[in-house]
């Protein structure tokens, strides 16, 4: 087991989520590999600081971006009919979540606990840190991080639409994500075969929505997307923001004799809060 595969597991080593014999070959690795063993106990004070961390509400900015989720998820809703009259999304070899009960909306929900978790551990520290502390904390903080981008990128072209989907998720985390992650949720959004796998990406560029270079990307796609959520949820979105370049676009989904009937409505009634 190389270092590549055994970082993409660390998480679920520390968790004792490994079978005997996987556990077995990563603590063979860790034996002989001071830099993931280092990696290891660095991401393991920081596991063990989250879990002894008192639970707080999250502030109400989160709530807010929450429900503005949530608002899209029942935009989502009301074109249930897409489903019974376009069919079902194509079935991958793997497990893939589906609208309800395993929404997109439940994945956002995860991520501000985790959230709110790390907001309590950033209460706990102290106001001023000095010296050795700062730099161990900043350096460890960018530690997960880097190692959160290289499990996503090594997993992002795995044959399994669940684990895509896994590997989108990572981005959840991240509040500043390196452009590399951003170009790769953009090019899954754009050209990943299944559809769960698409949607997902959309939800995690979503969170990153106000830069300007990712609405670009936003509106771009908006432009050759077929499948009839995704479309719903790219127009709600760019309407929400405002984003007055997805126009053109919208318009064009509503003339395109193709495009169903629900999906023109969903069009149509964005196009007013321009």
């Amino acid at each position: 087991m190389n270092c590549k595969e055994v970082q993409s597991l660390l998480l679920d080593y520390l968790d004792q989520r490994l079978d005997a014999a996987t556990t077995a070959r990563v603590e063979q690795h860790l034996d002989g590999c001071g830099e993931c063993k280092h990696e290891t106990d660095d991401l393991g004070l920081l596991l063990t600081a989250m879990k002894n961390t008192v639970d707080e509400a999250p502030p109400a900015a989160l709530r807010e971006s929450f429900n503005t989720m949530m608002q899209s998820e029942l935009n989502m809703l009301t074109t249930a009919n897409i489903i019974e009259e376009f069919g079902p999304a194509p079935k991958s070899p793997e497990k893939a979540f589906v609208l309800p009960p395993s929404s997109p909306v439940w994945k956002v929900a995860a991520a501000l606990i985790l959230l709110a978790g790390g907001i309590a551990i950033g209460k706990n520290l102290p106001t001023k840190p000095q010296g050795v502390a700062v730099v161990k904390i900043d350096s460890l903080r960018n530690e997960v991080r880097q190692m959160r981008e290289v499990v996503m990128l090594n997993m992002i072209d795995d044959e399994s639409a669940s684990q895509r989907i896994k590997a989108v998720s990572y981005s959840e985390d991240m509040t500043n994500p390196d452009q590399r992650v951003i170009d790769v949720l953009i090019k899954t959004l754009n050209h990943d075969k299944n559809p769960n796998v698409r949607l997902a990406a959309l939800y995690s560029l979503a969170r990153f929505a106000d830069s300007r270079s990712v609405r670009d990307s936003l509106v771009s796609s908006l432009a050759t997307q077929t499948e009839p959520i995704i479309q719903v949820v790219l127009i709600n979105l760019l309407a929400e923001k405002r984003e007055t370049r997805a126009i053109a676009p919208i318009r064009n989904i509503i003339t395109n004799k193709k495009t169903l009937k629900e999906v023109k409505d969903a069009a149509q009634q964005s196009l007013k809060v321009f």
